[in-house]
């Protein structure tokens, strides 16, 4: 498996449970959002490649691992704390080709949980 501990201290902090994380990491090999292939580690890469805990709602819940996924720097900083229906609209997922179509299981999953 890919180095996780970086993932595992952030995780941690924001009292996501190491079991769920581990299972999130296993099922999320590329960002849930833009399908770039994740990197793990602290000497590899750019911050915008590197992997990052990424919560769908301002309301997930961690232990729930529909609602959590990990997705790049890149699409982690832009989509902020927007909601998934308004971050799908910006420029920056337009640039990028991203909406609720051709984002990844875990995200769609979460589309149709919450409508």
């Amino acid at each position: 498996m890919n180095n996780i501990d970086n993932l595992l201290k952030r995780a941690k902090h924001w009292g996501v449970p190491e079991k769920v994380l581990r299972k999130i990491v296993e099922r999320d090999k590329v960002c849930v959002y833009c399908r770039k292939k994740m990197i793990y580690g602290s000497s590899i890469g750019t911050p915008k490649n590197k992997a990052t805990i990424e919560h769908f709602s301002d309301n997930a819940k961690w232990d729930e691992k529909v609602d959590v996924g990990i997705c790049c720097g890149s699409c982690n900083s832009s989509k902020g704390n927007k909601k998934l229906s308004h971050w799908f609209k910006t420029d920056y997922c337009v640039k990028n080709n991203i909406d609720e179509k051709k984002v990844s299981k875990p995200v769609k999953d979460y589309i149709k949980k919450i409508k």
